[in-house]
């Protein structure tokens, strides 16, 4: 009888001071390999799908982005060539082996269908849109951009990356602008807090314009630089 009470007790002690004391170091343990693998996660760069089929890239420095490219593979080109079988008879046409399926940077169906919200972008106060475009007797697409500041910096640089799509959405060109640059020493001529401001224009060779009917093309401010 007493064996039994001491084995009791000994069941009961173990209850009441170990099992917490061991499910406690589980936690702590369980916590620290979090903490861990944490600056790994935060690293990573995770893709997610709204309730309306855009996707939206979330990047490690707590910015974000629509997914507004996918990779569409090119149907490869059949070389037809001549088969050397009979010199002295008509050669037999052949096809020459497939050659490799090439992948062309394309808009999502989603962004297609939003293809204004490409047209705007904004950055640190500062906000670019798209305004008008036109051709010269050279054949280049001219583009011009507005542009907006609500922030307390005044702007003496914004760079802007614009690049076109043809009228089904396939990549055409990218091109890289100093879309606002102010006089050196001319504070007038700085993007400040309030004011809105018209662009040069900025013109672009190599355009077809018969592939460019609907206008399309996707705005990201770059490089920023201010004065007090």
């Amino acid at each position: 009888m007493k064996l039994l009470n001491f084995m009791f007790m000994l069941v009961a002690t173990y209850l009441i001071w170990f099992e917490p004391m061991r499910k406690t170091f589980k936690t702590l343990t369980g916590l620290a390999l979090f903490m861990l693998v944490l600056p790994a996660m935060a690293a990573e760069l995770t893709t997610i799908t709204l309730d309306n089929g855009a996707k939206v890239k979330l990047n490690d420095d707590f910015t974000w982005e629509y997914v507004i490219l996918e990779t569409v593979p090119s149907a490869p080109e059949v070389v037809i060539v001549a088969s050397p079988i009979d010199s002295s008879s008509q050669a037999a046409q052949i096809a020459a082996p497939a050659a490799a399926i090439t992948s062309t940077p394309t808009l999502t169906a989603n962004a297609m269908s939003q293809a204004a919200l490409l047209k705007v972008t904004a950055k640190d106060g500062v906000k670019v849109s798209f305004l008008n475009s036109q051709w010269d007797e050279d054949g280049r697409l001219g583009l011009t951009f507005d542009l907006a500041s609500t922030s307390s910096e005044h702007y003496v640089l914004v760079e802007l990356a614009v690049t076109l799509f043809d009228d089904t959405g396939k990549l055409l060109k990218t091109e890289t602008i100093k879309v606002w640059r102010a006089i050196f020493r001319m504070p007038d001529t700085y993007l400040r807090k309030g004011q809105q401001r018209e662009s040069k224009t900025f013109w672009i060779e190599g355009i077809d314009p018969n592939l460019w009917t609907k206008e399309i093309l996707s705005l990201k401010i770059g490089e920023m630089d201010s004065r007090m």
